[in-house]
């Protein structure tokens, strides 16, 4: 596994209750393409969708999220532990699509 040191102490073994709290605007889908977002300095990203949207975590900023192995997110409120130590860099994107043909609007917290 990476050996990061990115957190101090506290942060690593609060997760739950880390200082962090960025609400990131909101987004609608008006088609299938798919939008990256970096979460290497957060420890959760709780997620508001309308609609199943499909998403992944990876080391890489332009990864394409499908329908084939991704997690799907059925319409609802999710909290998603960030992965660290996916990628040699420490980098940690999330990718996400809409599932299907409607639009989903997506609400985002990064902490």
């Amino acid at each position: 596994m990476a050996d990061l040191h990115k957190f101090t102490v506290a942060e690593s073994l609060n997760t739950d209750t880390a200082g962090k709290w960025d609400v990131q605007t909101a987004v609608t889908t008006s088609d299938a393409s798919v939008t990256h977002i970096d979460v290497s300095n957060y420890h959760n990203v709780i997620i508001d969708t309308t609609k199943t949207i499909c998403v992944l975590f990876d080391g890489t900023s332009n990864t394409t999220a499908g329908d084939g192995n991704n997690l799907e997110l059925p319409t609802g409120i999710h909290n998603l532990r960030v992965p660290h130590g996916i990628s040699r860099n420490g980098s940690v994107y999330l990718h996400w699509r809409r599932n299907g043909s409607t639009n989903a609007t997506v609400r985002m917290v990064l902490c």
